[in-house]
């Protein structure tokens, strides 16, 4: 089949009678059918009162829980921070004040007499603890030196 110029104009000719007259060049798929040549194009709707989507709201699932990992992470650190800057005395009285459900604070408004009772009782803790021997420490603050193994038998 040959193709000469005059069957290409004769079918454009034919093409644009049969199309409306706003329509011409768009497909008939395109056109919105009421000859003013708007496209039927999918839009996307938007207004405040839709559902997120999936995407957006595990995404901001996301990020809630990031917020949240890192202010636990942070309070963590803190404590941490905290409890390095302490001796080992100060750890085991902080340790031993929170068995027994007080705190620095709470225990600094209790009455003089059950606060230095329960001071007390934290002394003794942190000397089991230790193992610290108070007649070895009482022997050598009086100015003698504590009797070792080797003098005890001579």
């Amino acid at each position: 089949m040959k193709i000469d110029g005059n069957s290409l104009s004769a079918y454009a000719l034919a093409r644009q009678q049969r199309a409306p007259s706003g329509d011409a060049g768009i497909p008939a798929g395109l056109s919105g059918g009421d000859g003013n040549g708007a496209r039927n194009i999918p839009t996307v709707e938007t207004s405040a009162s839709s559902m997120p989507s999936g995407l957006a709201n595990a995404l901001w699932l996301n990020a809630s829980k990031l917020d949240k990992m890192h202010e636990e992470s942070q309070k963590v650190l803190a404590e941490f921070l905290d409890l390095s800057k302490m001796t080992a005395i100060e750890r085991l009285r902080k340790e031993l004040l929170e068995e027994m459900g007080l705190t620095e604070d709470s225990l600094a408004q209790l009455p003089p007499e059950e606060r230095s009772a329960i001071n007390e009782q934290i002394r003794q803790a942190i000397k089991e603890r230790l193992g610290v021997d108070e007649t070895a420490q009482a022997g050598e603050t009086d100015g003698q030196a504590a009797a070792g193994p080797q003098e005890a038998e001579a």
